[in-house]
This record gives structure tokens, C-alpha cells and sequence, in this order.
């Protein structure tokens, strides 16, 4: 199927508050002017001849190749905010005012706080002083534009030694904002020697999650296979799925999905960027899921390294033959699936039907 990626990043027009958003990376998603500025005050290596236009240039990926090279990005993005608890504070601000200005009335933003860490220019500063500064830009935001946004750790593949930490902060700051705890990175494509995809600590935290009630949701099936995605719901205890394209390779898995209704939190642009779903593919795994009205939502990742926001991911699937009819049901799956408490969720979903014109009695 011909794909086109667009180029805007945020539209200055506000659109009514009609859209939830489950999975979008605050480190993947701060405005590249946000990004270009900070760089040029701390004197920082900027790529090409220095100009906005390289930069942008290099952070957004231009060929579709495989989720590392995805995920190099990341190299132009985080020494500019690493370790600078004000940068961070801003970031999360402004991410929340273009998610305002895209329409979304509710958004849950993930993050690793130990990824921005900078030791070496800002010694004092720890993970938890970074999860602060976020929150605090979080909270101006809900107060500025309306909007509701909560925030979800991530553990990383690679970094289990942050596991534990991420945890104990899902635990502490429960009442602060923090809804759920992740895992994401490149997926193994065989089992490890002990028989799991991912490391036995991860195993470990999420089991552990469980048990204290902290809500759980992984990257799995998107570089990884549909086994990948067994081991988050019967191991992990998952309770929504990051991607989860590869589902489709598992009739029997994903028959088990669609009756559990199992949500796929899925990214369109990001898909194809990652490579997570060739470009030659005849059917995304989206038109699929619609298909089969599967529980998914539409998500943008990493604005910052797409090029583009939720709204190029809508159009995009829109262009694949996704009516509005769909896109309202993938909003309503978003809220539903949500991590928020019982009744702000019940407030959330009403809200909506009042923008959607759904009788609300």
C-alpha cells in the first residue's frame, strides 16, 4: 500500500476535546524547536551544518528500517534535556498543550526516568527528582488547558537494573499521577536461555506489580513475535498490549484476544518507521483488527522522531478506509482501557459521549 508520512508536527488550532490517547513517549515526543533551542544554550554538537532544518533532519527518521535504528533518534534528543530538571518541566508542559491543541482530552505518557539522567553535568539530580519535574510540568498543563494526563513508567529492556526503582516509584507516586508500569525496547526474536523473552527480573517487577495493584501494560509483538505477546498476558500479567501487530502470526492467540478483548495499544506512522510492519505489507494489521473489532486505539509514540502527531496517524487510516465510525469506537476503546481510577474513567467516557452526541441518560 503507497504511505505517505507527513511533515507537521502541531496544528495551532485547538480542536474539541474528542480523542484519548494510550501510547506516546514523552522522551520521543518534545517539539524539535524546544529540542533545537536547548541544544544551541548548552553549547551542544547539533548534526549537519547546525541549522534547524539538520537537526530536524536527523532526528525524524527518514527510511523505514528496524527499531534500532528507530530508536537512534534518541542520541539528538535526550542531551538536551538530560539531567536539566527544567528543560524536563518544560517538555512536559508543552507536550501537554500540543496534546490540548490535537484534541485529546485524556493521555497517558510514558517515560523511563533514569534514561535522563545526566551524571556527569548534573550530579545531584536523581531519577526521582527527574519523575518530579515531570509531574510538576503535568500538573501546570491540567490546570492551563483542561486536559487530563497521566504518566506511566517504563522499565527497559537492557536497563533491568532500574526494574526495582521503577516499581517502588509506581508504588509511591500512585496518588501523584503515576497510573501503570511498562517495558519496552527491541524485542528478542527467540527466547533467552531461560526460556523467557524478556530478562527474569522484568518477570520478577511485573509479578511483583501485580500483586501491589499497579496497573500493567507492555511493547510487545511489534520487532518480536507472537509469542512475545503470550509471554506479557501469561507471565507478565498484562493488561493491554504496546503494538502487538505480530499477534496475527498466532491464529489461536489471537482468536484469545479478540474474546478476552485483549487492547492493542497500536501506532500506524511509528509501524512502518520501526519496521514493525514492512512497507510491502498489502493489509496493516490495523485494517485487521477493524475488521475483526478487536479492542485497539490510535496512538503516535514519538511525535519528535515520527515528524508528526496523532493527527497524521488518523489521517493515515482514514486513507486506508477507517470511517469515523471506527475511529469513535477505537476513542471509547482508548477510555475504556484506560488506567485511570473507576470513576474518573466513568467521567472520562461520559464526557466524550457528550462531545460525540451520545445519549448520555
Amino acid at each position: 500500500m503507497p504511505v505517505v508520512l507527513p511533515k507537521s508536527i502541531v496544528s495551532d488550532i485547538e480542536a474539541p476535546l474528542s480523542r484519548v490517547e494510550l501510547h506516546v513517549h514523552l522522551d520521543g515526543s518534545p517539539r524539535h524547536e524546544t529540542l533545537w533551542e536547548l541544544h544551541k544554550s548548552k553549547e551542544n554538537a547539533l548534526p549537519g551544518n547546525g541549522t534547524f532544518e539538520a537537526f530536524r533532519k536527523a532526528v525524524v527518521i527518514q527510511e523505514p528500517k528496524n527499531l534500532s535504528h528507530y530508536l537512534s533518534s534518541f542520541a539528538h534528543i535526550l542531551p538536551a534535556i538530560s539531567g536539566d530538571l527544567a528543560a524536563i518541566d518544560r517538555i512536559a508542559y508543552e507536550f501537554s498543550e500540543d496534546s490540548f491543541k490535537r484534541g485529546v482530552a485524556y493521555v497517558e505518557s510514558r517515560f523511563c526516568p533514569q534514561l535522563l539522567l545526566n551524571k556527569k553535568k548534573y550530579p545531584t539530580v536523581s531519577s526521582e527528582d527527574i519523575l518530579k519535574a515531570v509531574l510538576r510540568g503535568f500538573k501546570r498543563a491540567e490546570q492551563d488547558f483542561g486536559i487530563k494526563i497521566r504518566t506511566i513508567l517504563a522499565c527497559i529492556a537492557g536497563a533491568e537494573v532500574f526494574d526495582q526503582e521503577i516499581l517502588d516509584f509506581c508504588t509511591k507516586y500512585k496518588d501523584e499521577g503515576v497510573v501503570a508500569i511498562d517495558h519496552a525496547g527491541d524485542e528478542a526474536q527467540e527466547p533467552n536461555t531461560n526460556g523467557f523473552y524478556r530478562h527474569s527480573s522484568v518477570i520478577t517487577v511485573f509479578q511483583e506489580a501485580k500483586r501491589r495493584g499497579i496497573h500493567r501494560t507492555a511493547h510487545a509483538g511489534e520487532s518480536g513475535p507472537s509469542g512475545s505477546i503470550k509471554e506479557a498476558l501469561d507471565v507478565m500479567h498484562v493488561e493491554q498490549i504496546g503494538h502487538g501487530y505480530n499477534v496475527l502470526q498466532d491464529k489461536s492467540l489471537y482468536k484469545r484476544c479478540l474474546e478476552d478483548r485483549v487492547h492493542f495499544e497500536t501506532c500506524p506512522i511509528s509501524s512502518y518507521l520501526t519496521g514493525a510492519v514492512p512497507l510491502s505489507t498489502l493489509t496493516h494489521p490495523v485494517l485487521q483488527f477493524a475488521s475483526d473489532n478487536a479492542n485497539f486505539s490510535i496512538n503516535s509514540d514519538d511525535t519528535a522522531v515520527n515528524g508528526c502527531g496523532l493527527d497524521e496517524d488518523i489521517d493515515i487510516v482514514k486513507a486506508w478506509g477507517l470511517k469515523e465510525a471506527h475511529l469513535a469506537r477505537t476513542t471509547f476503546n482508548a477510555a475504556k482501557a484506560s488506567f485511570l481510577p473507576p470513576i474518573e474513567k466513568k467521567e472520562l467516557i461520559h464526557n466524550l459521549k457528550k462531545v460525540y452526541g451520545i445519549d448520555t441518560d
